[in-house]
């Protein structure tokens, strides 16, 4: 035991000034490109969406290291160590109908047709303004509070990793270094949103996700060496993997189907969410920029289609990581590690917050140093890209759907950009106070899905704006306020009913009243989680906008609303973003989604996403039927078809595939990246720039386009 604990402290004994060096060097570099970018921004729609001039590989990679977070990947650790492979699986059935969505262009394709910068500068275009100011307000309030905890949870994570006191004496005061370091991060990201907008958002997002890309593949690399950091020098094998991944009561994190005895994120956590995905594409509108940077609807497509290769080397790291951890933790050969860990850990009263540290805390012990400064730069990138993309969304969307509706008089370009800034301010200092006196209670996807259901109307006002002509205002509000009561209403109950005073009185109360026969375990944490609110929520949205709708078409005799003017689509594409639609595709290509608008080389992108995602789909099937059909009931369970060695072979091969092309992906995309960059700067110095594109929208039209068809009459 001493030996080995000698090992880890003389090869961990944290960050030092060369790990240090590494994220500093980082942070320089993002400032001066932060400074660069600042010389462009030259007006409303540069702030908002870098006047729509962003190419595909940018979207791409900017937009995924905005969507990685470390809040996202605290989730996803989380995610996996609870339920194993079975995240993988399901996202096997999940792939196809996110290809589907992205084939076709989901929603995105309209919205961006739509040359709105918000999703509710839409919703005045298709339903009325006062529908534009609810629904604004309603995403905004969901939107901070979904983003409060982020922050929360990056600091605590660097605490975690950079095995950080809770407290720090310097200059006579005692320093609560997790307020010091919300601080710090918060205010770097208020940076960022505020001196250069979209543009300086989207530049350096780029730099950070090749940054991490790269860096992404040595990190794999090392953890298939995780066991060259055991005493005996040997490596962790499939064989120590598969025995860390089943219970002492049989329950195994290798086989999928077991997932329905895991408490939380069962099979059912995981159907809800293809659901969600279906129903709330574009509803989200964190990274509302860059929905809206995209030069053309096209572009946008590609982008969607583009981070299935994208995301490769990510997902494939923030698998491996709790997968090792769950080997070191439950392992014997790790025994003394996990020790270590589990000691660590301890000093920390929420239990919640002790599952969030473990995997941080362990890799904090098995990183050498070198690894250990490119992760916590990785971490910190991963961090300021969402934090900014966040407050530049949020505070953006709160002046353009809140304010400015509001507001008789325009702002000159000038009083809309420091008002833009003013708003990103104001984000900061919510999620500030949100992240320090929060009390989280729920693993962090749960959370999302919670406060995410929120805006659980705005799914069926979008799809039924966007491709329903019978859609109406009325159907539209009473999504939006029914969901949002009912998201409402479920954080409530969460909060309360882990309070003593619940427990005590008002849950005893019910268990006697209603011989509920509730337990314990019960009455401390609510039975509901948010993944099902949520649920409960896009149920009763969908529901209603499609009575209420046909209602008012059967009573009122409503006139049906022209999609096409909206679309900018024949007559009304003025600002010729369509190719010539005289040119043919043929039935099939039509069928899978493509448009006039491919080349060759985006058709062979597209097939070889289509293969690589069929492919896996068909392997799902093939193991969903062997499941089954070889399977057999004994002592009241059912046994699997497929024994363990089989589902084994096949999240090895998976792991290999997937490195092997997340090598090739990521110097592909690095090479495209860096020609729409050049690109970017180069639309930036010689666009004609619309002082009256800055979100308004005039009798039913936003505004830069009225002000160009005026000119031109």
């Amino acid at each position: 035991m001493d030996m080995f604990l000698a090992s880890v402290v003389k090869v961990n004994q944290g960050m030092t000034w060369f790990d240090w060096s590494i994220v500093g060097a980082m942070i320089l570099l993002l400032i001066g490109i932060l400074m660069y970018c600042n010389r462009y921004m030259q007006s409303a729609a540069d702030f908002l969406a870098a006047s729509r001039c962003a190419g595909r590989y940018m979207l791409s990679i900017s937009r995924g290291i905005a969507g990685f977070a470390v809040v996202n990947s605290v989730a996803t650790f989380e995610l996996f160590y609870k339920a194993g492979f079975a995240s993988t699986w399901w996202a096997m059935l999940t792939a196809p109908i996110g290809l589907i969505l992205s084939l076709v262009a989901w929603v995105t394709y309209r919205l961006r047709e739509t040359r709105c910068f918000t999703l509710a500068q839409f919703y005045e275009v298709r339903y009325s303004r006062r529908f534009r100011i609810g629904a604004g307000m309603i995403t905004f309030i969901s939107g901070v509070v979904n983003y409060g905890i982020f922050p929360a949870v990056s600091v605590r994570f660097f605490m975690f990793f950079c095995r950080l006191p809770q407290y720090y004496q310097l200059w006579g005061i005692n320093w609560d270094v997790y307020a010091v370091l919300l601080t710090i991060a918060i205010g770097m990201g208020m940076f960022f949103a505020t001196c250069g907008g979209q543009i300086a958002i989207m530049v350096t997002d780029f730099v950070q996700g090749v940054f991490c890309n790269a860096c992404f593949i040595v990190f794999i690399l090392f953890i298939f060496k995780l066991g060259n950091w055991d005493v005996s020098g040997g490596y962790v094998s499939w064989e120590q993997i598969e025995a860390s991944l089943i219970d002492t009561h049989g329950i195994s994190q290798i086989n999928p189907f077991d997932a329905g005895k895991i408490k939380d994120f069962n099979y059912w956590y995981f159907l809800i969410g293809i659901l969600g995905t279906i129903y709330s594409s574009g509803s989200w509108q964190g990274g509302m920029g860059y929905a809206a940077a995209a030069k053309s609807p096209h572009e946008s497509k590609m982008a969607g289609i583009l981070a299935t290769w994208r995301s490769l080397a990510q997902g494939l790291m923030i698998m491996l990581f709790p997968l090792a951890l769950i080997v070191i933790m439950k392992h014997p050969d790790f025994t003394d590690l996990a020790n270590v860990i589990t000691e660590t850990l301890a000093k920390t009263e929420n239990p919640q917050l002790r599952e969030q540290g473990l995997v941080p805390t362990g890799l904090s012990l098995i990183m050498p140093n070198g690894l250990l400064g490119l992760f916590v730069a990785v971490m910190f990138a991963a961090m300021l890209s969402t934090d900014d993309t966040y407050m530049h969304s949020w505070g953006s969307i709160f002046i353009q759907d809140v304010i400015m509706p509001f507001r008789k008089k325009p702002f000159t370009p000038k009083q809309h950009i420091w008002a833009l800034r003013l708003s990103v301010v104001g984000v900061a200092v919510f999620a500030w106070l949100f992240s320090y006196f929060y009390r989280q209670t729920e693993y962090v996807f749960l959370f999302f899905a919670i406060t995410g259901a929120i805006v659980s109307g705005a799914g069926a006002a979008i799809i039924g704006g966007l491709y329903w002509k019978k859609g109406t205002t009325l159907a539209a509000w009473t999504s939006y306020i029914v969901g949002a009561g009912i998201a409402t209403t479920g954080i409530v109950l969460q909060q309360i009913w882990n309070n003593d005073r619940w427990n005590i009185h008002f849950g005893a109360w019910l268990n006697r009243t209603f011989d509920l026969n509730w337990s314990a375990e019960t009455l401390a944490k609510f039975p509901i989680n948010g993944q099902y609110v949520g649920f409960i929520a896009i149920s009763c949205c969908a529901v209603l906008y499609v009575l209420i709708s046909l209602i008012q078409h059967w009573l009122l005799k409503l006139p049906d609303f022209n999609l096409n003017k909206m679309l900018h689509r024949g007559e009304y594409d003025t600002a010729n973003e369509h190719v010539d639609r005289t040119v043919k595709v043929s039935w099939l290509a039509s069928r899978l989604g493509i448009t006039r608008e491919f080349t060759v080389g985006d058709k062979i992108i597209y097939g070889a996403a289509i293969a690589w995602t069929i492919g896996w789909f068909i392997i799902f099937i093939v193991y969903t039927s062997l499941h089954f059909i070889n399977g057999h009931w004994e002592n009241g369970f059912f046994e699997s078809g497929v024994s363990r060695n089989g589902w084994m072979m096949l999240w090895h091969s998976k792991i290999y595939i997937t490195l092997i092309l997340a090598l090739i992906c990521t110097t592909w995309f690095l090479i495209g990246g860096i020609f729409d960059v050049i690109d970017l700067f180069r639309s930036l110095r010689r666009i004609n720039r619309n002082r009256a594109d800055d979100g308004s929208v005039i009798d039913g039209q936003n505004a830069g386009e009225k002000n160009e068809s005026s000119k031109n009459e």
